[in-house]
């Protein structure tokens, strides 16, 4: 009986340093997480604080638009700026796994008076519809 049971306790230790190990492969080495592309805007200082939100007929603001690809592959973006279905400006960015970039955006479009919103939208590799939307409302004073 006292050879069984070193046996079993013997299987029973590899079974559970074989667990040990497969998880750790899973978890730590292995998983690639999830892919996916972090777009956001931030105020003139980097911040999420202080959004040109009410603006002076004329004047100019300022917003930065940040991209960081987490697709574990290069990728080829495209962002584009848009009021009124009317397109104001759109750029291509290319960055590997893990690249960040800001970019400053400078809202002129503050002629007319009046609630306006600015569309950005971020398009991933060759993708004809947008993979994210950001929407900015602003008002227009006096």
């Amino acid at each position: 009986m006292k050879l069984l049971d070193k046996i079993i306790k013997g299987i029973l230790i590899i079974a559970l340093i074989i667990a040990m190990i497969s998880v750790i492969y899973l978890v730590v080495i292995h998983n690639p997480g999830e892919d996916y592309t972090e777009f956001y805007i931030l105020d003139h200082n980097n911040n999420t604080t202080d959004y040109p939100t009410n603006m002076s007929q004329y004047s100019i603001g300022k917003i930065n638009i940040g991209i960081k690809n987490q697709e574990h592959t290069d990728m080829n973006y495209t962002v584009k700026v848009k009021t009124n279905h009317t397109l104001l400006a759109s750029y291509n960015k290319t960055l590997k796994d893990n690249e960040e970039t800001i970019t400053p955006y400078y809202i002129y479009s503050t002629t007319e008076i009046g609630m306006h919103e600015l569309n950005i939208e971020l398009y991933k590799g060759n993708i004809t519809q947008p993979y994210r939307t950001l929407k900015l409302r602003y008002n227009v004073i006096k």
